[in-house]
This record gives C-alpha cells, sequence and structure tokens, in this order.
C-alpha cells in the first residue's frame, strides 16, 4: 500500500489509534460530482512552492472533469484593490496587488462553462451561492483540490460533509505553505469527512462516469456593471 503523506508526522500510539477507532475508512464517492478548485490563483503560486506541483496534478483531472461534462467550480478570494477587506488570507497578509493576487492561475483560467465563486471567507460555502448552484445542477458531492490544505481547503471540506455531500479529495493537487500542516490536514480530513486520493485516479474514475450528465452554463460575456470598487474589468 502507498504511504501517506501524514504517516510521518503521527507517533506510533496515534497509529495504533487511528486504526483500532477504524478512522480513515474508504465511503462511497458521489454519483453526480463536481470538481471544487481552491484557492489556484497567482497569490498562492507565487508564495507557496508546493502549490505548483499541486497545479502541475490538477490539470488532468480538470481535463478529465470538463470532457466528461461535469461542472468545474473555481474559488477565489473577493477583495479590493486596496486590500482593506482582506487584511490576510489563510494566515497571510495581502500583498502590494490583491486584484493580481487573486486572479486565477493562466494554467487553469475558467472555461466558458464553469463556475467562479467569489469568497472572503475560509470555506467557499461561507455567505456564497456554492450550495444553491450544486443544488440547481443536482449535485450529490464534490472533489476537491487545491489550497492552502489546513485553511480554505480545510474550511471547505468540512462545510461540505456537514452539508451532507460525499467528499474525495486530490491530495496531490493540494497545497499548503507548511508541509506538517498540509499533512495533518489531510490525516485528519480522511479520518473524519473525506476520501484524499490521488489526482489520477479520480481522473480515471470521472471517465467511468455517464458523460453529459449535468445541464452546465452554456457561457456568455459578463456585462454586469462592476461593483467592486478599483476592479481590473
Amino acid at each position: 500500500m502507498t504511504r501517506r503523506i501524514w504517516e510521518d508526522f503521527i507517533t506510533e500510539r496515534d497509529g495504533k489509534v487511528f486504526a483500532a477507532a477504524g478512522y480513515g475508512v474508504r465511503g462511497t464517492l458521489p454519483a453526480r460530482p463536481a470538481l471544487l478548485l481552491v484557492g489556484f490563483n497567482r497569490g498562492n503560486l507565487a508564495a507557496i512552492p508546493s502549490a505548483t506541483a499541486a497545479l502541475a496534478a490538477v490539470q488532468p483531472l480538470v481535463a478529465a472533469a470538463r470532457a466528461q461534462g461535469l461542472p468545474v467550480i473555481h474559488a477565489t478570494g473577493a477583495t479590493r484593490a486596496d486590500g482593506w477587506d482582506r487584511p490576510q488570507e489563510d494566515g497571510r497578509p495581502a500583498g502590494a496587488d490583491p486584484l493580481n493576487d487573486t486572479d486565477f492561475a493562466e494554467a487553469l483560467s475558467p472555461a466558458p462553462t464553469d463556475i467562479v465563486i467569489r469568497r472572503q471567507a475560509p470555506s467557499a460555502f461561507f455567505d456564497s451561492d456554492l450550495m444553491s448552484f450544486l443544488n440547481l445542477l443536482g449535485v450529490d458531492g464534490l472533489v476537491v483540490a487545491g489550497g492552502a490544505s489546513a485553511g480554505a481547503l480545510r474550511a471547505t471540506v468540512i462545510d461540505a460533509f456537514s452539508l451532507n455531500l460525499r467528499v474525495a479529495i486530490a491530495e496531490d493537487a493540494c497545497f499548503d505553505a507548511w508541509e506538517a500542516s498540509h499533512a495533518m490536514a489531510l490525516c485528519d480530513l480522511h479520518a473524519k469527512y473525506a476520501d484524499p486520493l490521488p489526482a489520477a485516479d479520480l481522473a480515471d474514475w470521472i471517465a467511468t462516469l455517464p458523460a453529459a450528465m449535468f445541464a452546465l452554463p452554456k457561457g456568455c460575456a459578463d456585462r454586469r456593471p462592476d461593483l467592486m470598487p478599483g476592479s481590473r474589468r
């Protein structure tokens, strides 16, 4: 069996408790999943070294989801250009250019049929339209990737679990500034709330799902007026 990243950080005693309590039992994957990408933005890619590897790992998963007609949802920050409403995110202060920090990574730009969620809090569910969009689509679970593993990703996964969604995590497509935080966040999520699995395995599983299950957005130019002062739109 492949060694899990968190095994380097737990004690022998904790390992025994983990096994005896039955933590980490594989759950049931969703029948109608959406792919949720959290925090794949320029600020994270510039500040967190492991985000680059996560970005490379997630791209085939995104391609598989789009090919199968699954919803692809991007969650990134919402902020003013002066950073007043975003003093910090996942423990890091806002950069000199907050709008650039929350722009999507070029390699993972939303497609016309993708859905974009802007968040102020760690969880992509908090005070956002995410759950209402999942209800509209008839989604029963999520595949989640991104970061920070111990921040926005963990908060999002726990909220998804609390909302009775089945959750799988693309574990090699997640990132955190601290290796220990990343490992132990995945350990805790694995124990209680979700199934961390390799992104390639999840892409293979997605390919087995029925195609075109969802009525996705058709895509169009955004003609809404700017509501965020100083936005670049």
